[in-house]
């Protein structure tokens, strides 16, 4: 029955989106040059270099090195150790969705089992910190509120982290094998790595754009409703649009910080791309997000 609902949903979604294709076709077009002008100067210049970077550490071996360094403040906190403590760390550095990215990979490697794999997904959906602290800054027109929002995103998911880490320390023999890859070597596969992951998430909010316009402009809704569905749906198109309510910045912030937590439909379907060939649980990923939002809201609000 379940199954049947949900083909019932995703027909009713196709026969929305077709009809709004020829009721209004200068829209999809509006909608497309939209999502590439916000791709190409807000998310590409500030993703791209991070993503490269850590698919270098990786294909390089050097995650291994950096995990042990690291590894005695993760094992700590979190109670795990191995390329988790990587993991973690370039969650925060490179901003979602990279740690399902990671974690996908490092699980299809055998580095981490599905215990540790599902656990991570709760807690390292960190924004980027170029992206929070360049966009978020520019249309908050405040660098202090996007500095609060960067470290209130940090600091609920460590605590989440440590209210849903295992008991007991889980420990791992297994690192990442250094396959003597040379730089030049390693370099083109971390950009087209970086490039079909960016690719994606342009192709995602495209559509979550188009549907968020769509539904929108058939529903005549007031200008806070119609920022509040558009960054549910995509939060990049969200934040961009907060700028436009008649709020102060300080609840502006609040609007912006309940988008980089929540993530966005668009963001977990980037989510559910990368974890999908493994057999791993979007439903940690979701659970994570209802638990962080609520925390980040609590910390704001104090």
């Amino acid at each position: 029955m379940k199954r049947k609902y949900q083909e019932l949903l995703a027909v009713l979604i196709i026969l929305f989106i077709y009809l709004g294709i020829f009721i209004n076709p200068k829209l999809i077009i509006e909608s497309g040059i939209t999502s590439i002008n916000i791709f190409k100067t807000r998310l590409f210049p500030s993703i791209f270099p991070f993503f490269v970077l850590a698919s270098l550490l990786l294909n390089l071996g050097l995650a291994d090195k950096i995990s042990r360094k690291i590894n005695f403040i993760i094992k700590r906190v979190f109670h795990i150790e191995g390329i988790s403590s990587f993991i973690v760390v370039i969650s925060i550095i490179s901003g979602f969705p990279s740690g399902s990215k990671y974690i996908s990979d490092c699980y299809k490697k055998g580095l981490i089992n599905k215990r540790v794999s599902n656990y991570l997904l709760t807690f390292t959906h960190f924004g980027n910190p170029l992206f929070i602290l360049g966009t978020c800054a520019i249309v908050l027109n405040d660098i202090t509120i996007a500095y609060k929002i960067l470290i209130i995103n940090i600091v609920a998911n460590i605590i989440l982290g440590i209210i849903l880490r295992p008991k007991e320390i889980i420990s791992s023999n297994y690192t990442l094998k250094n396959e003597k890859v040379t730089f030049m070597e390693a370099l083109p596969n971390a950009i087209n790595d970086a490039i079909k992951l960016l690719l994606f998430m342009l192709g995602s909010i495209t559509f979550f754009m188009f549907f968020s316009k769509l539904l929108t402009s058939l529903i005549n809704l007031n200008d806070f409703y119609t920022v509040i569905i558009t960054g549910i749906l995509d939060l990049t198109s969200g934040i961009s649009m907060v700028n436009t309510l008649n709020i102060s910045s300080y609840l502006q912030g609040l609007i912006v910080l309940s988008f980089i937590t929540f993530g966005s439909l668009s963001v977990h379907l980037q989510v559910i791309n990368n974890i999908k060939e493994q057999d791993l649980s979007y439903k940690y990923f979701f659970i994570g997000r209802i638990i962080e939002t609520s925390l980040a809201l609590i910390l704001y609000l104090l």
